[in-house]
Formats: structure tokens, C-alpha cells, sequence
């Protein structure tokens, strides 16, 4: 097999995303999706990029599923907002790859974004690929206990 046109990846974006404690879900776990224990509220966080930087708005979440295969999915949905003041929505949807020992998972997501037209609706036009990781420690925002950091990394496919 010969790739004919290569994809080639860009770094074009860093989010740390602050999450609170997570949250237990009431009632059943079951969902007509697979199963589903905690909610991750995100109560914060930054971002940069390529011409692009601000913050990331509290209330938005990560709402994470068991599938009946076992495979863990990411899925958060929350906002951003430039230094500029223009809000775009984020939709993250992953998956989780188990590593060599527990603790060693490894995140990979397809975000979207909807902008507004204008200086940031580049985000709208192309495609992007992202982990998710810990954060270095330089990098931390979590106030506490009852917070954590996550890193996600967005890289436009092109």
C-alpha cells in the first residue's frame, strides 16, 4: 500500500482545561450508549495558538462513556474566549487507548469548533486531531484538591 497524498499534521493550538471533582450520576449508570458514572464539570482553564489565546469559560463538562465494547469515550462540550472577546464552542469526542500498565492511558480526540465569521473561522474549516494528557507542572492552573488540570493538544490535519 502507497500513500498517495501523505497527511501531514500542524500544532496549532494548546488548551489546560480545569476540571472540578467529578460529579456521580444518579439513578442508573445505563444510557443507551453504554454506561456512564461521573460527569467532569470544567470550571476553567487557557489556552494558545497559532494567532489565537484566551480563556476557557466555566460550565462546560466532560461527560464520559463506557461502551458495551469496554472502549472509554471522551466527550466534552464547552467554550472559549479570545483575549479579543470572541466565544467559539468546542466539541471534543475521543477515544481511550489502554496503555502497557493502568494509569498509562493514552487520549486521542477529533475536536470541532464553531466560530463566528471572521478572524477564528479558520477553526471551522478544517480538520484537527488532539491528545489529552497531564499537564507539566509549569503549565498547572487547579486551585486545590478539588481541582485538575488537563492538556489538550490540537493539531490541524492537512
Amino acid at each position: 500500500m502507497v500513500a498517495l497524498d501523505p497527511v501531514k499534521l500542524e500544532l496549532v493550538l494548546q488548551l489546560v482545561v480545569t476540571c472540578s471533582n467529578p460529579e456521580k450520576v444518579g439513578g442508573s449508570l445505563d444510557s443507551k450508549d453504554g454506561k456512564r458514572q461521573e460527569i467532569w464539570p470544567i470550571v476553567g482553564g487557557r489556552f494558545e495558538g497559532k494567532g489565537i489565546r484566551g480563556t476557557v469559560i466555566p460550565g462546560g463538562g466532560d461527560f464520559p462513556v463506557l461502551r458495551p465494547d469496554g472502549v472509554e469515550v471522551v466527550d466534552a462540550l464547552y467554550r472559549i474566549r479570545t483575549d479579543d472577546g470572541v466565544t467559539i464552542i468546542i466539541h471534543n469526542v475521543g477515544l481511550t487507548y489502554p496503555g502497557a500498565k493502568p494509569g498509562d492511558e493514552r487520549y486521542r480526540l477529533a475536536p470541532q469548533f464553531t466560530a463566528p465569521v471572521g478572524k477564528y473561522d479558520w477553526l471551522n474549516r478544517n480538520v484537527f486531531i488532539a491528545t489529552l494528557s497531564d499537564v507539566p507542572k509549569s503549565m498547572q492552573l487547579a486551585k486545590g484538591p478539588g481541582e485538575n488540570d488537563r492538556l489538550i493538544q490540537v493539531y490541524r490535519v492537512y
